[in-house]
């Protein structure tokens, strides 16, 4: 067998067999050996490539699934941001309904304050004036009263401190003229001694003009309210026994408006104030103002309802 045919090394063909059988039983169980030992390098490298399958296939899985939570991560983090958007939304509602209320709150408060002010300084006023008058209109008459000796009905004459009382009861009103006057002409004996039978009724026109106010209509009248015929008859008149009206307790309204502010709440100041608003614009009876006034000032005021009443009695009969 030449060895340049096959071109193999000397020290293969030196050891080969020269039977070609042999030779082929050879060559077998080398192409034998070479398929296994390629056979198992393969599947060394299938076993590798499959292990590295399985963790790539894991770390697939893993990735999925932390996609998985991503996902319902972001659902609910838009809904939060969608509630929190109504929330916003609401709360910026309520915020501009808050501020117009507030706004509204403020100038009802505002509104308020004036009236209280305005309030306060018309009382007060009131209060000035009215002692100013009432202080000079005692002191007159009882200076023109001490200074006559005044009979009374049964012809004694008054004492000081009747005279004193008498000129209270005159002035202590003075918008009440309708009742004065009738206390004045059912007091005829007090006339004559200020206007002397047969002296001419004359008014002085030497002092400089005053200012008119209630209280001059009460002079005037109590000077000279009765003709000079009745200055002779009227010491020798019986007396009229129970002539003279009962006064009921006068109520002053000045002092009711202090202690209802004293009392009362602001919220019940406030309703007793817008009672008395609605009773002056005619838009309930007297009635009715009474009604809500005793609903105002609850079972623990009873008297100053009974003060209202009797304010209302004086200012408006029924």
């Amino acid at each position: 067998m030449g060895n340049a045919d096959f071109d193999l090394p000397e020290s293969i063909c030196s050891v080969l067999p020269d039977d070609p059988y042999e030779q082929l039983d050879v060559a077998r169980r080398i192409t034998a050996m070479a398929i296994v030992a390629r056979v198992g390098k393969l599947e060394a490298e299938e076993k590798k490539a499959s292990q590295k399958i399985l963790e790539r296939e894991r770390t697939i899985y893993e990735l999925q699934e932390r996609l998985v939570e991503a996902e319902r991560s972001l659902q609910e983090t838009n809904a939060r941001l969608g509630h929190a958007l109504e929330e916003q939304a609401k709360m910026a509602n309520e915020k501009n309904a808050l501020m117009a209320t507030v706004k509204k709150l403020n100038r009802d408060v505002a509104k308020l304050e004036t009236f209280k002010r305005t309030l306060m300084q018309s009382l007060q006023e009131e209060d000035e004036n009215s002692s100013t008058l009432e202080n000079g209109d005692k002191h007159l008459l009882r200076s023109n009263m001490s200074s006559h000796a005044l009979p009374s009905h049964d012809g004694r004459p008054f004492t000081r401190a009747q005279l004193v009382e008498a000129s209270n009861a005159i002035v202590e009103d003075p918008e009440d003229a309708g009742s004065k006057q009738k206390f004045l002409s059912m007091t005829p004996s007090l006339t004559p001694k200020l206007t002397p039978t047969g002296s001419p009724r004359r008014q002085s026109t030497a002092t400089s003009p005053r200012r008119h106010h209630p209280s001059n209509g009460i002079r005037s009248s109590f000077s000279l309210s009765l003709p000079a015929s009745q200055a002779t008859t009227a010491p020798s008149s019986p007396p009229h026994v129970g002539a003279l009206p009962v006064r009921t307790p006068k109520v002053d309204g000045k002092e009711f408006f202090r202690q209802a502010r004293n009392r009362l709440s602001y919220e019940q100041f406030s309703a007793f104030l817008a009672n008395i608003k609605e009773l002056n614009a005619h838009r309930q009876t007297r009635e009715e103002t009474l009604r809500k006034a005793d609903n105002i000032f609850g079972p623990g005021n009873k008297d100053l309802y009974m003060s209202f009443e009797g304010l209302l009695s004086r200012h408006l009969p029924s």
